[in-house]
């Protein structure tokens, strides 16, 4: 082969491989473009949380499973148009969950985020009440139309937090008592 073909040759190779890193890129946009990015902190107020893992249901189905590193920050992307529960859990603590409403008009294009922090309880800090209050969601979140952004529903989570704390002071007043009459 003559020097004129192989440089032809590399060339058209040297082509090929830039539309693809290009389409590559353009796919990987698209994608981020079609989902709403998660970014939360997870704590508690006496403890460290660690094994802290982040679950993501859709239908019932687990969609998406992400292992949090010891900073209990997190990032993730979740699919419009959907309907999902977002499950917090560590080991020693009670899982805590919220509905996610991720429905957005369809002139939406960019990547929408919504931030949060949530705060759960150690199982020995609520040991001796009914924790069954536990298996529901502790927020309910959907987009605001009017401020184009994902907000959660103020009145049931004010409800939700009022209930976690009566458990808590449950939990502290049988503690207590538990103490005295030793």
């Amino acid at each position: 082969m003559s020097k004129q073909v192989i440089d032809r040759i590399i060339r058209t190779l040297c082509l090929l491989l830039f539309v693809i890193c290009v389409n590559s890129t353009l796919v990987s946009a698209a994608a981020k473009s079609d989902s709403l990015q998660l970014i939360g902190k997870v704590f508690n107020n006496k403890s460290v949380v660690r094994g802290l893992i982040v679950n993501v249901y859709q239908d019932n189905e687990k969609i998406k499973s992400v292992h949090v590193k010891n900073s209990n920050r997190f990032r993730l992307n979740v699919p419009y148009h959907s309907m999902l529960t977002i499950e917090i859990t560590a080991p020693d603590f009670h899982a805590k969950r919220f509905i996610l409403d991720s429905n957005v008009p369809k002139t939406v294009r960019n990547t929408l985020k919504y931030e949060f922090d949530i705060d759960i309880f150690k199982e020995e800090e609520i040991v001796g009440v009914n924790t069954s209050i536990l298996d529901f969601p502790v927020g309910l979140v959907a987009f605001d139309e009017k401020k184009k952004i994902f907000k959660r529903d103020k009145k049931y989570t004010k409800r939700m937090k009022k209930v976690y704390l009566n458990l808590w002071n449950e939990a502290e007043m049988i503690k207590r008592s538990s103490e005295l009459n030793e």
